[in-house]
């Protein structure tokens, strides 16, 4: 079952079910399949900027005023390959091959093809005790209405005893369209969205006290306009 999520606003248009029969304004839209223009799965490269994908983080412990900032905020992870000393991308228990990463071995934050790792306050050994937020970024080169879905939850079985609340969050042109509380569970998410060409849409992964391996992907497809 899809987690529907409803914000204010002119930007975030209600969606119930995706790829099914659903009723909007009073009129069914149709079962085609809308057509793919981005997937932060299929398009995950090593390369800031291929198909409008870029991969970042946010420090909010060097933030003064801790909001964060799409534009002034946003900065580009720095090194993509395999992270040696963090181990998150041969791990024995999932498997995220290469991933961008901050600084190994001091930092948690990563990104790869079906997730990230945020950094938290949390003192764990000889890694800083900074919050980090990982964000993923894409620019649109579309215009109208969007469908953003996929998945988002936490790894591993042992996220059950994680504490705190460490969120995936979706937000576009600096309005908040989709936040959730992960668990290990997950839930599939599907949110309708108003764009622009060059519109900034974030996928950010927000620790509290609590980190860890989460999956967060994404699927965007164009509307069809209503008939």
């Amino acid at each position: 079952m899809f987690h529907d999520y409803y914000a204010s606003g002119v930007r975030l248009i209600a969606f119930a079910v995706l790829l099914s029969p659903v009723c909007s304004y009073g009129q069914m839209l149709a079962v085609d399949p809308e057509p793919v223009i981005a997937n932060s799965v299929t398009e995950f490269s090593g390369e800031q900027g291929k198909n409008g994908w870029y991969y970042g983080f946010w420090d909010r412990s060097l933030d003064r005023d801790g909001k964060y900032d799409q534009t002034a905020d946003f900065k580009l992870l720095t090194h993509f390959g395999k992270d040696v000393r963090n181990g998150l991308s041969e791990h024995k228990d999932f498997i995220t091959g290469e991933l961008w990463f901050l600084e190994d071995g001091r930092f948690y934050t990563s990104i790869w093809a079906h997730g990230g790792h945020a950094n938290s306050r949390t003192q764990l050994g000889d890694y800083a005790a900074a919050e980090q937020w990982a964000v993923r970024r894409w620019i649109c080169h579309a215009s109208g209405i969007v469908t953003i879905s996929g998945h988002a939850g936490k790894t591993m079985p042992w996220g059950a005893n994680w504490s705190g609340e460490c969120r995936a969050i979706i937000i576009v042109d600096g309005e908040t369209v989709y936040s959730t509380v992960m668990d290990e569970h997950g839930v599939d998410y599907a949110v309708a969205v108003k764009v622009r060409k060059k519109s900034v849409v974030d996928f950010v992964i927000a620790p509290d006290s609590s980190i860890g391996v989460v999956d967060f992907t994404a699927t965007i497809r164009k509307r069809r306009a209503l008939p």
